[in-house]
């Protein structure tokens, strides 16, 4: 789902080239795109140099987020990871929803972590833990986002690439990673697909950028009605 503020330059600039081609067949002054080309790299400069491109980020999820179908699968899949987590026994301690949960461009523009088109769910992690199934609980968890898309979303999977990526670092060192990956993604539409309906509910609250507190009593009210 990730793109850069850098991506968005390169399809402007394509855009702007085209302009200057097709302009001149129907008498549309030169200077026109140039002024516009001219303007797109100085705000991009400006962007890079001082916000370390948050501004640029900022947009993108502001207008992705206006799809509706776009709010609902990022929803998902981190409603996926959250659900997940608390299943297996993790902590969550914070999520976001990308370009949903309110953040002002000025909060946005001060916070060093913001990253724009990518939600998340950040869970507790205890190094003290020592468990031999620990491996196993944090694989299904990386995999719960793509999981929860294939099942909520006829099958197909637009984000999940930093999760495989996460995933495969942490997996590398063993035997057959490989495996392992694949039991992780069946072990997590299995966990969320007997809680379909737990799922629905949590996506909607996180959509809406319900509190932790929220989101964990969604979850208590709506297992007991799958009991």
């Amino acid at each position: 789902m990730n793109v850069t503020t850098t991506d968005l330059l390169a399809i402007a600039i394509f855009t702007i080239t085209m302009m200057s081609l097709v302009g001149t067949m129907v008498g549309l002054s030169p200077i026109v795109p140039a002024v516009i080309a001219i303007a797109l790299i100085s705000a991009w400069g400006i962007d890079i140099g001082f916000w370390q491109g948050k501004f640029g980020a900022y947009a993108q999820a502001w207008l992705r987020a206006r799809d509706p179908k776009y709010r609902e699968r990022v929803s998902y899949h981190e409603a996926g990871h959250f659900l997940a987590a608390h299943v297996l026994g993790f902590k969550v301690i914070n999520y976001a929803i990308a370009g949903i949960v309110g953040q002002s461009l000025g909060e946005v523009l001060a916070s060093e972590s913001f990253n724009g088109i990518e939600g998340g769910v950040e869970i507790e992690v205890d190094h003290s833990a020592n468990s031999v199934n620990l491996l196993d609980r944090y694989c299904t968890v990386y995999m719960a986002g793509i999981a929860a898309e294939q099942l909520m979303c006829e099958g197909e999977t637009e984000g999940g690439l930093d999760d495989i990526q996460r995933l495969r670092q942490a997996i590398s060192s063993l035997p057959n990673p490989m495996v392992q990956e694949r039991w992780a993604l069946l072990n997590a539409k299995n966990l969320l697909g007997d809680r379909r309906s737990v799922l629905i509910a949590l996506a909607e609250q996180m959509q809406n950028g319900a509190s932790i507190e929220a989101c964990y009593q969604t979850i208590e009210q709506a297992a007991l009605t799958i009991k």
